[in-house]
């Protein structure tokens, strides 16, 4: 989920009445083959709608999903365990990241990606109270593409607030940051 979280991020999650669950949400959900493991994503498609995949872009009924498209270099995180940004294109209320392209070729996507059945070869129906996540670090990230979409009663909770992010520094000693705590998560 770089750089919206990130490695030694503490979360605030709002557990059971956590309401209506809307599209740019990010969820809090335990993966169907194993419910004691937890995974946090970005609702993309809500039930009942249409989603496909093309390239950076995402389709939801047809029409493509505002988001701001920011550019990090490949492999290259900073050593807080943030992408480093190169530029941004695209307008929408959250920000999703994708490795920088060289020579038009796409760097870091998954070669498994074409397998996937849930919208990444055409549309793909989100089935009824179920949703359709996807990892703000969209290169790097094994969501609904690829595991297909999450059940309601899946869903364990909402983030609201890192309230603690810790991290090491270069010489391996742990520092605060500061510039982190009461972050709100829901539009990042």
């Amino acid at each position: 989920m770089a750089n919206t979280i990130i490695p030694g991020d503490h979360l605030i999650v709002k557990k059971r009445a956590f309401g209506e669950i809307n599209r740019g949400d990010l969820i809090v959900f335990a993966y169907p083959r194993d419910p004691s493991i937890h995974f946090l994503s970005r609702v993309i498609g809500l039930p009942r709608e249409s989603i496909e995949i093309r390239g950076q872009l995402v389709y939801v009924n047809g029409s493509e999903l505002p988001e701001q498209r920011v550019t990090v270099k490949p492999d290259n995180l900073t050593e807080v365990g943030m992408l480093e940004e190169l530029s941004t294109e695209g307008t929408g209320p959250y920000r999703v990241f994708y490795v920088s392209r060289e020579g038009g070729v796409e760097v870091g996507v998954s070669p498994d990606l074409d397998r996937g059945l849930f919208g990444t070869k055409g549309p793909f129906q989100i089935p009824d109270n179920e949703y359709y996540v996807m990892g703000d670090n969209r290169d790097n990230s094994e969501d609904s593409r690829y595991k297909g979409p999450v059940p309601r009663s899946l869903v364990f909770g909402k983030p609201t607030m890192i309230y603690w992010s810790a991290g090491r520094d270069k010489t391996g000693n742990v520092t605060v940051r500061w510039d982190r705590i009461f972050i709100r998560t829901r539009n990042q």
